[in-house]
């Protein structure tokens, strides 16, 4: 008996993009560049689900809307639901055993949360190579 199987494609990158809404153009500049096989987030702050757009990205990129805006109409200070929902990404996907190697961008660097965040990370990083 002879089997033919299709050969194991090769995984692709792993991506991170996280932003804001004024950030959606280089988040679909950076999603048209993408292979074919990535896989991984897109995190992207808005004020409400009024905000949400449409997103074309490859099958193994989820896109996540997170929302400054709570149920209660209190609203977080900007870049703050961010910095919590790309912290706890990477706490299942990178950290703490150095999990996969991933791609990271970073927008919305005018927040003052979202600006700590990156350069805790930018060091964090730089210790773990």
């Amino acid at each position: 008996m002879v089997s033919r199987m299709r050969p194991r494609s090769q995984p692709g990158p792993v991506m991170l993009f996280a932003g804001d809404t004024g950030d959606i153009a280089a988040i679909r500049s950076r999603l048209a560049d993408c292979a074919p096989n990535a896989t991984g987030i897109v995190l992207i702050e808005a004020f409400n689900a009024m905000q949400i757009v449409q997103l074309e990205a490859p099958a193994g990129i989820a896109v996540h809307w997170v929302f400054r805006e709570n149920r209660r109409g209190a609203l977080a200070a900007r870049g703050e639901t961010l910095v919590a929902a790309v912290d706890a990404w990477l706490d299942e996907w990178m950290r703490p055993e150095g999990g996969a190697e991933i791609a990271i961008w970073l927008g919305a660097r005018t927040s003052a949360p979202v600006g700590a965040f990156a350069q805790a990370l930018e060091r964090e990083l730089a210790a773990a190579r």
